[in-house]
């Protein structure tokens, strides 16, 4: 039986380069190529039609310290794989249906 997708709020503020706080939310930790990354969706909107990708860099206790992806190449990839997580979890939730 497959695991059910289940939305797990882990929240996290972030402060961009001119020093604003940001809330988002933790959507999916996952792996690419060797390297961890995670997809964050803003906190503050109800209808999600963006995300941000981070590489994750594990710190123990299932904590992670978040990078920004400087590499074009890197990020692509890394946002190709969420985009295939968001195709699998939508297949899936329209076959409980």
């Amino acid at each position: 039986m497959e695991k059910k997708y289940e939305f797990e709020e882990t929240k996290v503020t972030l402060t961009d380069e001119d020093g604003n706080d940001r809330d988002f939310y933790v959507d999916e930790i996952y792996p690419v190529d060797g390297k961890t990354y995670a997809a964050l969706i803003p906190g503050d909107v109800e209808n999600v039609t963006e995300y941000y990708v981070f590489r994750a860099i594990a710190m123990g206790d299932d904590d992670y310290e978040l990078e920004d992806i400087e590499e074009e190449e890197e990020y692509d990839a890394a946002a190709d794989a969420y985009e295939e997580i968001l195709d699998v979890r939508a297949w899936n939730m329209s076959n409980e249906e």
